[in-house]
């Protein structure tokens, strides 16, 4: 039986790279590093990946979407400290 790879585009904010960096070597995910969105402070990150392991860029992705939500909350929290 074949394996079959998965290629996907990652946007890796720079304040979680560390973090997710650890979860793709702890789980032999290879990854590249294919560009940078300096605006948003990311690397552009493109993983490969076997079915078995799907899970590992479920939790990559979780890792960025919190940061995500995180960053609104914060951004929401300083917008109301400025309405004061």
């Amino acid at each position: 039986m074949n394996t079959v790879i998965t290629k996907k585009e990652l946007h890796v904010p720079v304040d979680v790279l560390i973090r997710v960096a650890d979860v793709l070597l702890e789980n032999d995910i290879t990854n590249t590093i294919i560009g940078t969105e300096e605006e948003d402070h990311e690397l552009v990150i493109e993983v490969e990946y076997e079915k078995e392991q799907r899970e590992v860029i479920h939790e990559v992705e979780d890792i960025i979407s919190d940061y995500h939500e995180n960053d609104e909350e914060d951004e929401d929290d300083d917008d109301e400290e400025e309405d004061e």
